[in-house]
């Protein structure tokens, strides 16, 4: 019955092309020729242009993509048990699949990866039009230059940054002259935040993500733990031309007052427009340049923007950061705004337990039990689209 569950809940179904495969990578049983793989490694050389590679729960997605490919997990916070919490119903097994050091080489141009934990890993994108999209703890880096002995110049355009949950951003290589065009950090919640200064060049859309931090002290996992909190205070826009709206910015830094202030700080922000952002009021200049509707959140009230922070509560990880009522953030408290702030709103609102976008299976039971007798057995299946 378990590994029909496993089977079951990886029946995902994606139509790319006509001659596009599905490649597995920890398949359970015996092998299908040219369908499963032992390693990300195998599945990659086996692998063509629009190809899709499924990672199995507890197999791991490493190595160089040079082909474009869709590279997809089973989400995040699957386990209602787990500290912090997950998620219930999400998938009828409730365990990820991982991502390790990823390699984008220019061959990988429109390749997408999504539903895998990163574990703090680190993708390095040196191709255009690449999409890393509802993924847990993984560091994006930018500037990526395998020629680690050569100076070479790159533009890399359409960068997708989209629902990650403790995403961050950074540079792989000081690299003079690279260029990043429309870069789109959009509904994550966000780890950090660094890009260099010298001799680069950035700009894009930087909207509706969460900063949330909280320093105080964390007695029987009161505020979640530092695995669903946002680490670093310090906020390196790269003198990129962004535009920086609609996100929320928290943070608690000491225990008692008249500690509590907010501590993040933009540095390198004078090319960035900030519209309509939600911050906690802070001890000192935080950086913010031109902009208009930003609304500034007395550290007294923070507990009014979500629906559990500083303190999680009952709530799971991700669904604390979901919006409370009569919140601040929310369109109708921010004159002249047109959308919520927050990672739950905008164009791409973020989903919960990072589920990719394709359906699954939350549900698998049989009232037979798990040892029916007989040559046959019933199966109940409920299944969800996660678009």
């Amino acid at each position: 019955m378990k590994k029909m569950l496993m089977l079951c809940g990886l029946l995902f179904f994606i139509v790319i092309s006509s001659e596009a495969k599905i490649r597995r990578v920890g398949y359970f049983g015996v092998a299908v020729p040219n369908t499963d793989y032992g390693s990300f490694a195998l599945a990659m050389t086996a692998a063509s242009n629009n190809d899709t590679i499924l990672i199995f729960p507890g197999s791991v997605a490493t190595g160089t993509v040079n082909k474009k490919v869709y590279i997809i997990g089973t989400g995040n916070w699957l386990d209602p048990a787990s500290n912090p919490k997950g998620n219930a119903n999400q998938q009828a097994f409730a365990s990820s699949a991982f991502g390790s050091t990823l390699s984008f080489l220019a061959a990988s141009d429109g390749s997408v990866v999504m539903g895998l934990n990163f574990v703090g890993n680190t993708i390095f994108v040196g191709a255009n039009n690449i999409t890393i999209r509802r993924n847990r703890e993984v560091i994006v880096n930018l500037a990526y230059n395998p020629n680690t002995n050569v100076n070479v110049p790159q533009t890399i355009n359409n960068l997708q940054l989209l629902e990650n949950y403790k995403l961050a951003i950074g540079y792989s290589y000081n690299v003079a002259g690279f260029i990043q065009n429309n870069l789109n950090v959009s509904n994550n919640f966000m780890e950090s935040f660094n890009l260099s200064t010298t001799l680069n060049t950035y700009n894009g859309n930087i909207s509706n993500n969460i900063w949330a931090y909280d320093n105080t002290q964390n007695t029987g996992g009161l505020n979640g733990g530092s695995t669903s909190m946002s680490t670093n205070q310090q906020i390196y826009l790269g003198n990129g031309a962004f535009l920086f709206q609609n996100n929320i910015l928290a943070s608690l830094n000491g225990a008692t007052l008249p500690n509590n202030y907010n501590s993040f700080i933009f540095n390198d922000a004078g090319n960035t427009v900030f519209n309509y952002n939600i911050i906690t009021q802070s001890y000192n200049n935080i950086g913010i340049g031109s902009g208009t509707g930003n609304v500034v959140v007395p550290f007294s009230s923070i507990s009014a923007i979500f629906e559990d922070f500083p303190l999680i509560g009952t709530n799971s990880a991700d669904g604390r950061y979901r919006l409370k009522a009569n919140s601040p953030a929310l369109v109708a408290n921010r004159p002249g705004s047109t959308l919520d702030a927050g990672m739950y709103s905008g164009n791409s609102p973020y989903k919960l337990s990072t589920m990719p976008s394709i359906p699954s299976i939350y549900s698998l039971s049989s009232p037979q039990g798990n040892n029916p007798s007989g040559n046959s057995i019933q199966i109940n299946v409920s299944t969800k689209g996660n678009n």
